[in-house]
């Protein structure tokens, strides 16, 4: 019995101290901070991506710069001090050129807080019918680590020209508006009155431009004596009302 309840005993310790390593262990990782990217639409959608298109021409003629913005968010805790935030640029997949296509200030993560906004300035000089692309990654430091691979890199494209969506040949975008061409992707901004395409899975809204769009070609092709043409031809879009869209 003595022989017994010594094993309970050993076994209630084991336990606990198994337990007490775990919990020191949570806390030590729990101490870290790291950095991941949130990059929200620039319109009316809230879907949050690794990448943001912007098209110089959707802002006028006038438009010579403009603040691309998104969040950079920590995995941890807030601390009672500012923290700096360093990003590096993937020199490998960039084409913008600092000072030149954009600028980017400092970041501090401010004190007491989890998220910051960060200004991204973009330049519209130089880019008359191109494109440049930047990719920040972050830098570690001694305040925060890199987080998820898939949040711990923001890409960027801007051009003084109409750019394609990335993921306008995988998403709702293609068979909702067909195939993409600078024309067609310009008069469907301007028919909807929107600078950025909605998220493609909202079918609802998907919808309603699609009938949209398809109403001001029919409006247009009326009262000109050539009906709207591009690279491809004749500028159609298909009837699309949502339903079976791509998930």
């Amino acid at each position: 019995m003595k022989g017994y309840l010594k094993y309970i005993v050993l076994a209630v310790a084991s336990l606990l101290t198994f337990s007490s390593c775990e919990e020191k262990d949570v806390e030590v990782y729990g101490n870290d901070a790291y950095l991941v990217f949130e990059m929200p639409g620039l319109g009316q959608s809230n879907t949050l991506r690794d990448s943001l298109v912007f098209s110089f021409p959707v802002k006028g003629d006038e438009c010579v710069e403009d603040t691309l913005w998104f969040k950079a968010r920590i995995i941890g805790k807030s601390v009672p001090y500012d923290r700096v935030i360093e990003l590096a640029v993937n020199g490998e997949k960039t084409t913008a050129v600092a000072n030149e296509n954009y600028k980017l200030d400092p970041i501090v993560m401010p004190a007491d807080a989890y998220t910051v906004d960060v200004p991204l300035v973009v330049y519209r000089a130089g880019l008359q019918g191109k494109s440049v692309r930047l990719e920040l990654t972050v830098e570690p430091n001694e305040f925060f680590g890199v987080g998820f691979d898939k949040t711990s890199k923001a890409i960027f494209w801007w051009g003084d020209m109409y750019i394609k969506p990335d993921n306008w040949e995988t998403t709702n975008y293609k068979p909702c508006f067909g195939e993409f061409t600078e024309t067609r992707y310009a008069f469907i901004l301007k028919a909807c009155g929107i600078v950025e395409l909605p998220d493609p899975q909202d079918l609802v809204t998907m919808g309603f431009y699609n009938a949209k769009v398809r109403e001001a070609l029919y409006e247009y092709n009326s009262t000109h004596e050539e009906p709207l043409t591009d690279e491809k031809g004749r500028v159609e879009f298909p009837k699309w009302t949502g339903q079976g869209g791509i998930g």
